[in-house]
């Protein structure tokens, strides 16, 4: 390793001490406070005011990129999205008697069907406990997962540009069997059952194992149909017709009834100001703070470096994952 590359680690030690012993206080406006360091493993967040008004209070909180939890938050990046913190934005945002509605503003192909149901159960738990209106603004993309989390909306606006629906579940894995015999590499497994190891990379699955794994996905489907359902009035029938995993455009969103209107994030906000009887509501936004990425600064000093984000790579193609997602 050259000099250059000795220097650049120094200074990465340095800062990452100087912010280790830094506390960092996130404030809002009558939103409350939330202490942070990077070996915290609590999200963080903070308000600022998105549009300035004399009248009462709305919400912006904002879904940006794939639904899925981080085991590791020194991984993240400044604009990823952090599952924990989300749900701790929803939850400030229905509990704070300040804020009189709710606008959600989703920009995500999906994630996980285990997150997606969280932040919905969530959604509709506090729908039910707080009268407050919430519009779900679609951006460019709000689909399978970033769809679901929408169906508790009061009303939905979609971009003319957006593309949603996805309407279903997928899971996938990959067969290295042949790979392996080229590579002259043998697999032993030691299994307490014969479906243990179900969808084990290195060997082709069994015709009962591809229909247990299709059980799931056919369960995990039926929730995603009953939620579309529920939410949007729908008969079951005629969320199923929509629902073979498709994307659609705004407009044929619209007239299929996934929608409610098309408009931007500005139409979504007036139409939730309409909604609580406000001429000049104050809007403010959430912001996930996550400021500090271990393994960008890493990657930064030297590619070999970059071992927590292969680390993290490899855990997740590992463990094969039902999924809400369009691909």
């Amino acid at each position: 390793m050259n000099k250059k590359r000795w220097i650049s680690i120094a200074v990465i030690i340095v800062l990452l001490v100087v912010y280790v012993r830094t506390e960092v206080i996130s404030t809002g406006p009558n939103i409350g406070k939330l202490k942070r360091s990077l070996l915290s493993s609590e999200p963080s967040f903070s308000t600022e005011t998105y549009q300035e008004g004399a009248g009462k209070t709305i919400a912006l909180i904002t879904v940006n990129g794939t639904i899925q939890s981080e085991s590791d938050t020194l991984t993240a990046g400044t604009n990823a999205y952090n599952h924990q913190a989300f749900l701790q934005e929803i939850d400030d945002a229905f509990t704070n008697p300040v804020i009189q509605a709710v606008v959600l503003k989703v920009d995500s192909p999906g994630g996980g069907a285990y997150e997606s149901d969280e932040i919905y159960q969530k959604l509709i738990s506090y729908k039910e406990k707080y009268p407050k209106p919430l519009i779900v603004s679609m951006g460019s993309m709000a689909a399978s997962g970033g769809y679901y989390i929408s169906m508790p909306a009061d009303k939905i606006f979609a971009s003319r540009n957006t593309m949603t629906g996805s309407i279903g579940v997928i899971m996938s894995t990959y067969n290295y069997s042949q790979l392996a015999e080229k590579l002259g590499i043998e697999e032993f497994v030691f299994k307490s059952g014969k479906n243990k190891d179900i969808m084990n990379p290195m060997r082709d699955a069994t015709p009962e194992e591809k229909q247990i794994m299709q059980g799931i996905i056919d369960e995990y489907y039926g929730y995603f149909v009953d939620t579309v359902a529920k939410g949007r009035k729908m008969e079951r029938q005629a969320v199923i017709q929509v629902a073979d995993g498709r994307i659609y455009t705004a407009s044929q969103a619209k007239s299929l009834g996934l929608i409610d209107q098309i408009g931007d994030l500005d139409g979504a906000i007036t139409e939730a100001a309409k909604m609580i009887n406000e001429s000049d509501p104050n809007i403010i936004q959430y912001i996930n703070e996550n400021p500090f990425s271990l393994n960008l600064l890493l990657s930064m000093a030297s590619p070999q470096l970059d071992f927590l984000g292969i680390k993290q790579d490899l855990q997740n193609s590992a463990v094969p994952t039902a999924m809400y997602l369009y691909r």
